[in-house]
């Protein structure tokens, strides 16, 4: 057999195969391509350029009519490669369905933490706004490597919950030392469509304070005390998503205690408030604030609020674009921690195929 014929059967039996599967098995792409314009007010700098955001692959798989994979892989920017980016792994996980509406789910998935993390993946198509509240940069853990039961839709008020056990904070995605797994405790009722009021509690003990991949991103952790920490964290959202209006508020209150200063209390609370019109135009304001306290050695002392209006443009489905104007006073949550304030200017492609 020739190389072309041997090439022609190869693909043929691919594509019956494919063809078979395209019931069972959904793979998209998501992305977004931005424009920065900032002026740093304090140190009287502008800079403005453009970026490549996060591109995501994202697929579900129904294995039978009890199980299910959903898995999620990032390329995104990391400063230690030679192009600045890399492949991440964000989610790869089984879901089985043991009863109606009860599931045991294992594997790496979003921790369950606020309407956020459990409902938004890292396609920025279907973002309310252009960027994360800055809770997600400080204390959130957006990861978790573990077994979780969940249940979903129970009774008149659509009621959920998530119980979750795993890696920590300072966890790696094959590895952790010690025996001490991180716990989680989540609650949701929908009591109408397009409605969603949620809390959660999730505990770790950090023997080292240190951080892995299922931290936050970092931004204002504090790398000089590595003595051991226990982590507390109670979360509170408010979701409601109609024709016209557009609601949603997440506060986050940040609890840690170690040996040195005792208890320390750590606050976000974030605020989107959106209006659709025409169908396709939503504009929205943003507001959104953290305070890491004094005592608090997880992360670096800091207190931030930033403000937005927006306008999002839906082009299709799959495919908008956002402009925000933003003010940071305070310690802006980037790479400019010196900077007492920050005016910028963002507009953001964002696509999914």
């Amino acid at each position: 057999m020739t190389l072309a014929k041997l090439l022609a059967s190869f693909a043929l039996v691919f594509l019956s195969v494919l063809a078979s599967a395209q019931k069972k098995i959904q793979i998209n792409g998501f992305g977004h391509i931005e424009s920065h314009f900032e002026h740093l007010n304090s140190e009287n700098i502008t800079n403005a350029y453009f970026a490549i955001g996060e591109q995501d692959l994202f697929i579900n798989a129904i294995i039978n009519k009890r199980l299910s994979f959903l898995g999620e892989t990032v390329v995104k920017f990391d400063s230690g490669t030679k192009s600045n980016f890399a492949p991440s792994i964000e989610r790869a996980r089984l879901k089985y369905e043991y009863r109606n509406n009860h599931s045991i789910i294992f594997g790496k998935m979003h921790s369950p933490i606020n309407y956020w993390n459990d409902v938004y993946h890292h396609g920025r198509l279907f973002f309310p706004t252009i960027d994360r509240p800055q809770m997600f940069s400080y204390f959130l853990p957006i990861h978790t490597l573990g077994l979780r039961a969940q249940g979903q839709n129970l009774g008149k008020l659509n009621f959920g919950y998530d119980v979750q056990l795993g890696n920590g904070i300072e966890s790696s995605d094959v590895f952790d030392s010690g025996v001490n797994y991180s716990f989680l405790a989540a609650m949701h009722i929908k009591p109408e469509y397009g409605t969603r009021i949620g809390a959660s509690y999730y505990y770790d003990h950090l023997s080292t304070n240190s951080y892995g991949v299922h931290a936050h991103s970092h931004v204002a952790h504090n790398v000089d005390y590595k003595g051991p920490v226990d982590f507390h964290m109670l979360a509170l959202s408010i979701a409601r998503f109609e024709k016209k209006v557009e609601i949603l508020s997440e506060s986050a209150l940040n609890i840690t205690r170690t040996d040195t200063l005792g208890y320390a209390n750590s606050f976000s609370t974030y605020l989107y408030l959106g209006y659709n019109f025409k169908e396709k135009h939503t504009p929205y304001i943003m507001g959104d604030f953290i305070h890491i306290g004094e005592k608090d050695l997880h992360s670096e002392h800091t207190s931030s609020m930033k403000f937005s209006l927006g306008y999002k443009y839906e082009l299709d489905p799959l495919a908008n674009i956002k402009f925000q104007v933003e003010q940071y006073l305070g310690s802006p949550w980037e790479h400019h921690h010196d900077s007492s304030s920050k005016t910028e200017i963002k507009i953001q492609f964002s696509y999914g195929i």
